[in-house]
């Protein structure tokens, strides 16, 4: 019987998440809680030069992946996933506190978090959240700051370069 619930508000819990997640898809403009594919990852990586103690920003971080793989290769970084779904804050932050890095889950719309003393920005959202993002990173990206987005790019600014990697595009943008 112990299983037998267990399983149940297990069920209703994943049900509760797509309900949620229909609706913020849908009525909302939500990106969808897709993770970024580890080849692209490691390629978004190995493309990076930036300084060791850089403040780094995933928005929508969903299990905060991308930090994962950044801090592997610069430590030193402060880093912040941004994550408004409760789900993924959820085990983002889980999987943070098993993990000894610099990585801080803050649950947030990531259009109220405050962006200008990021030196890089990663982004896996959707067309729209872009055209809305890209006024954002006009207004409050510094001098220098790197944004990569991965499959979507802004719809009026010119991507410093552009690298595939499997059928996906990989934006980078200096402002």
């Amino acid at each position: 019987m112990a299983i037998f619930l267990f399983f149940l508000i297990l069920l209703i819990t994943f049900f509760i998440f797509f309900v949620i997640q229909f609706y913020n898809i849908v009525f909302r403009s939500y990106a969808p809680f897709i993770s970024t594919k580890r080849n692209v990852i490691k390629k978004i990586v190995e493309s990076l030069n930036i300084k060791e103690d850089s403040i780094i920003y995933e928005l929508g971080c969903g299990r905060a992946g991308f930090l994962r793989a950044i801090g592997r290769k610069y430590p030193r970084a402060k880093m912040f996933g941004v994550e408004y779904s409760f789900l993924p804050f959820l085990i983002a932050g889980l999987q943070d506190s098993l993990t000894n890095n610099n990585i801080t889950i803050l649950k947030k719309n990531f259009f109220k978090v405050d962006l200008s003393r990021a030196d890089m920005i990663y982004c896996y959202l959707n067309l729209e959240t872009m055209k809305r993002l890209e006024e954002k990173f006009k207004k409050e990206c510094k001098h220098g700051a790197i944004v990569v987005s991965c499959s979507f790019p802004m719809p009026t600014v010119a991507p410093q370069k552009v690298i595939q990697e499997k059928g996906e595009s990989i934006y980078f943008y200096n402002f």
